[in-house]
């Protein structure tokens, strides 16, 4: 029920369109509680500048029913949204809210057992340091009875056993009274996995919760410096809550160790060959050519069997190309991973985002930014430090020796802290450098960007190439088509850095001078390679 009241009526003409308006809302409000009384005056002679006054309760209903409709919006957005997400049109924005975001570890790396801190203390030093600050110079210890100590001094400040506590009895765990810094006595150590050690305070980590694949490692000391450092930053606020839910609040130094075996990994993307290369059908003409648009120039499989019909007259499958692809790439992969490269010292690793199966899977890339050489290639679902040890693995098997200086530069990603912590584990020693965000200031960042811009580069440059063919159909796809473009960019691909040169120059490759045949002579050089060629 809709009542208007229209005063003179002649001055209808002015509300006609208002009018319209408000008839169509007839039917939406039909119950007693939803009955309004519309009111239009029209009186030009008493208020020409107003015309048209609408009572409260229209405005309130309108914007009631504005709300709606925005609700709606909103929700066919998310929708929709929703549907491009799973779509498998790749994006070249990566995707957001992910767990991994959620994993943060704290900025100092633990030291390991071996480490005794950060530097080498002197206890004739510190003796008459405490001497001078509270007159009282620091006595030997008191024993009831005599204790034989394997350990003739503290590893850290060098006191002799006169200064030296049994801190827990018959469990072999000495204490200096100089330093305070806690340790195993003489082979005690031996018995014992690789210790972790608080970078703040030096006080030995604990096991807060084990996982499948990692532990969780708590320092426990009530005066760590990172402890009380953490509770004066709070606010009152937090501090009130923090004293009622003291677990709520990450006030203690954390660290992650992984239990996983370096030889029991997957040391690469898995590849199976569904052809048997050397029973094709097709001949090597076509299997070069097949190559060169698929992989160097980036075309998709059913754009390269419509180029191949169109142009060279060869009737042939997208699937058996993409049957090609895995076959050729299962001989290849062997030969790019163990070729005796010469690297340099500009090694920096990345990780981007590609579509399989219409999820977002990762390549974790390590690339030699001086040499142009890529390195590592894993493709995996997971973005864990299992995926970056895997990486990194693979950069490691490329070197005849691991130098000592080696550093790697990554990103903020603390998954690399964790993987360096795993090699340390292992006997595989390590820096690395991480570059923080694209304007960050500090130091490290800025003088290592650079080499941070050239992976990003050669991820657009992979990007480019695999987006025609708008995702991957599967795991054993991603991987032979990157394990493809690998190959390809390290033996076949001019670069403009290195004066148009391949990064890698072959001399079995030298005599021809078409792609196709390229990749026909880097096929037979890769079969010849291969541990059942002999």
């Amino acid at each position: 029920m809709v009542l208007i009241i229209l005063s003179p009526p002649q001055k209808f003409g002015y509300c006609q369109t208002y009018l319209g308006l408000i008839l169509n809302f007839r039917t939406i409000k039909k119950t007693p509680e939803h009955l309004f009384l519309i009111s239009l005056v029209c009186n030009q002679q008493e208020n020409p500048e107003r015309g048209i006054r609408v009572h409260t309760p229209l405005i309130s209903y309108l914007l009631q029913v504005i709300k709606f409709q925005r609700q709606i919006i909103l929700v066919l957005l998310a929708q929709l949204a929703e549907i491009f997400d799973h779509s498998r049109l790749p994006r070249a924005d990566k995707p957001v809210f992910k767990r991994f975001n959620q994993f943060q570890v704290d900025e100092k790396v633990p030291l390991l057992q071996a480490d005794i801190g950060p530097e080498k203390l002197n206890y004739q030093q510190l003796l008459a340091e405490a001497l001078e600050k509270s007159g009282k110079p620091i006595l030997p210890v008191r024993r009831r009875k005599p204790i034989n100590f394997e350990t003739l001094a503290c590893p850290r400040c060098s006191a002799p056993q006169d200064y030296l506590y049994a801190n827990n009895g018959a469990g072999g765990q000495l204490k200096c009274k100089v330093c305070q810094f806690k340790f195993q006595d003489g082979h005690a150590e031996k018995n014992k996995t690789v210790a972790l050690r608080c970078p703040y305070c030096q006080n030995r980590l604990s096991i807060h919760n084990r996982r499948t694949k990692f532990d969780v490692w708590c320092c426990y000391n009530d005066k760590c410096s990172f402890r009380l450092g953490a509770i004066a930053s709070m606010s009152p606020a937090e501090i009130a809550d923090f004293n009622v839910h003291p677990t709520a609040h990450k006030v203690r130094y954390t660290w992650r160790t992984y239990n996983f075996e370096l030889k029991g990994i997957a040391p690469e993307s898995p590849i199976q060959a569904p052809v048997d290369l050397s029973r094709i059908q097709a001949s090597p003409e076509v299997l070069g050519l097949v190559l060169t648009y698929h992989i160097n120039y980036g075309l998709s499989a059913r754009r390269t069997a419509a180029i191949m019909y169109d142009i060279h007259g060869v009737k042939i499958s997208h699937q058996t190309i993409h049957n090609y692809e895995m076959a050729v790439a299962a001989v290849v992969r062997p030969f790019w991973a163990n070729y005796p490269y010469e690297l340099s010292d500009q090694i920096v690793g990345d990780e981007t985002y590609v579509r399989v199966k219409g999820k977002w899977n990762y390549i974790f890339y390590f690339y030699d930014a001086k040499c142009k050489l890529i390195l590592a290639d894993y493709v995996t679902p997971n973005r864990t430090t299992e995926s970056a040890v895997i990486a990194i693995n693979q950069v490691l098997q490329k070197m005849p020796k691991i130098p000592e200086d080696l550093n790697l530069v990554v990103d903020a990603n603390p998954i690399y802290q964790v993987a360096q912590i795993y090699f340390a584990q292992q006997g595989i020693k390590f820096g690395i450098h991480q570059v923080v965000g694209l304007e960050n200031k500090d130091e490290i960042s800025r003088e290592y960007r650079f080499l941070k811009q050239t992976i990003e580069r050669l991820n657009r440059s992979y990007k480019d190439n695999y987006r025609s063919s708008t995702g991957f159909g599967s795991a054993t796809g991603s991987a032979s088509y990157t394990a493809l473009y690998s190959a390809a960019y390290n033996f076949l691909r001019p670069h403009e850095a290195l004066n148009y040169r391949v990064p890698v120059e072959l001399p079995q490759l030298r005599p021809f001078e078409r792609m196709p045949d390229k990749w026909l002579a880097l096929i037979e050089l890769s079969q010849s390679q291969l541990p059942t060629a002999a």
